[in-house]
Order: C-alpha cells, then structure tokens, then sequence
C-alpha cells in the first residue's frame, strides 16, 4: 500500500496517527498490541476487506505514528480511536484490540459507553496484568513489579536480550522463521523504547476486568494455548459482560493466532461480525 497523507489523522493533542482502509460494508477497527503495527494485520485485513470496511491503526508511538515523549496511557490511546472513528465518520463499528490493545478497547467500551460499536472483540490479553486473580497469568501477577523491570526494561538496555524472550513467548510452539522474525523486529522497532515502556506500565497498572461490567453490546474474546497469557482468561471475561458473548479457543499458533491460524481467525471474526449486525438490527 502506498502511504499518502490521507493515511494520517491529527488527534486532538496534535499526535499524528496512521492508519490502512480497506473495502467497504460494515467497518472493523482492529487495534495491535505492544510495539506492533498494521503489518501484522496483513493476513486479515486484505480478506475480511472483500466483504467489510477494515481499518488497521498504528497507535500513537508505534508504528508510523508519532513518536511521543510523554502521555502514552490507555486511556488517551482509547480517545484516539474515539477521534479515528469521528474522522472516518464510522457507524456501527466492530473494535478489535489483540493484546495489550485489548485493554485499550475495553477502556474504549466503558469510557465513551460503547460509542458507534456493533461489538467488541479481545484477542490474547490480559485486562489487568498486575492483578492477583487466579485467571490472570500475566508474569507481574500480583504486582510482581521486579518481573517486570526484568522482562520489560532490557528493551531499553539490552534489544537483543528482550527481543529474543519477546518472541520465544508470542511464537507459536514451532518457534518463529527467520523471514518472520525480521520483519517482525523491524516493525517493533519503529517504537522507541520511552513510549512503549510508559504505556506498557501503565497498562499493567490499569484494571480493565471490572470495566467488563460494562459491555452491553456483543463481545467476543480470542484466547490461545500460549506463552504470553494462557486459555483461562477467556471464559471468565465472557461471564463478566451483560450482553451477548462468545468464546474463540485457538490451540496451534500461541499469541499470533491472526498470523498462525488466519484462515480460522478471518472466518470466526466475519462470523462475529454479521452476528452482531443481526442483533443490532434486532432491537
């Protein structure tokens, strides 16, 4: 895709977010996680596009968007997709956060009481890191805060070191191919370490689980046999909202089950669409 000023809106604080639109029909907004980017969402933004709208974003400092120095939170990430849905002029959205992003879009959900949402979709990520909940199997559990330093902080310091635990931990059980790894490195490093290490903190920090609460319109939740998160979280979160959910179990691709498995992923996310429109169309 060729990049023009168009893939580019100005958020409210002046951060210059990218973003990729394909198709037309319903619009999903798919949101990636720690350090990533809309590369990863090529395997599936390209298919879903022959029947939906599909928008893939680089949050703020990830990415080709701004490289931000300060103020990189959940909270001012969830307005930014506020403002992204406002510039697209977007109806009757489908969010999905993988990851870390999941947290963003629930704190989306809660924050701008579902605003312009079919439905919501998690995929693989913890909405409270540092929480002592048995499903939560995050490694700063119960605000092990020293794990953290350890796990995150070598990004800074050591590359190399955190590169190579980063992605024995995503990987799928065979490990990742050389051709993947470099262009997966390559897309993470277009994230300075600064900003993506006060996002990550303050998304551990944040509890979005009892935002769940919250969620009124139809949710669905991805979880995977894998390293980063485990399949626990999955059907406790699915108990939690008030409204219609299902559960997507994935057992082959770890947390890179939209890369791994993207043919099955591609087809429960179209599924999840069109059965959110129904029940819209329903009330």
């Amino acid at each position: 895709m060729k990049i023009t000023a168009d893939n580019f809106f100005t958020t409210s604080d002046g951060i210059h977010i990218y973003f990729e639109d394909r198709g037309s029909g319903l619009p999903i907004v798919m949101v990636p996680g720690f350090l990533c980017t809309t590369k990863f969402f090529e395997k599936n933004a390209e298919v879903l596009s022959k029947e939906f709208r599909v928008i893939t974003m680089d949050p703020r400092g990830q990415g080709n968007s701004s490289k931000t120095c300060q103020g990189n939170t959940i909270r001012r990430n969830a307005q930014d997709i506020k403002e992204l849905i406002d510039h697209l002029g977007l109806e009757h959205v489908v969010l999905l956060g993988w990851s870390l992003a999941s947290s963003i879009v629930v704190s989306y959900a809660a924050e701008f009481e579902q605003y312009k949402l079919n439905g919501l979709v998690t995929m693989d990520g913890s909405l409270y890191p540092f929480s002592d909940a048995d499903w939560n199997h995050h490694r700063g559990r119960d605000y092990n805060l020293q794990n953290w330093f350890d796990t995150y902080l070598p990004l800074y310091y050591d590359p190399k070191l955190f590169y190579d635990k980063f992605i024995a931990r995503v990987s799928c059980a065979e490990g990742m191919d050389d051709e993947t790894r470099a262009w997966f490195e390559a897309e993470c490093k277009k994230t300075m370490p600064w900003t993506a290490l006060e996002l990550h903190y303050d998304f551990c920090l944040t509890d979005n689980f009892s935002n769940l609460k919250k969620i009124t319109v139809p949710y669905a939740v991805f979880g995977a046999q894998s390293k980063a998160y485990g399949l626990d979280m999955v059907d406790r979160f699915a108990a939690e909202v008030r409204g219609y959910s299902e559960v997507h179990k994935f057992y082959k691709s770890g947390h890179l089950m939209f890369l791994y498995e993207a043919e099955k992923f591609n087809a429960c996310l179209a599924d999840f669409v069109r059965k959110a429109d129904a029940l819209f169309r329903q009330k």
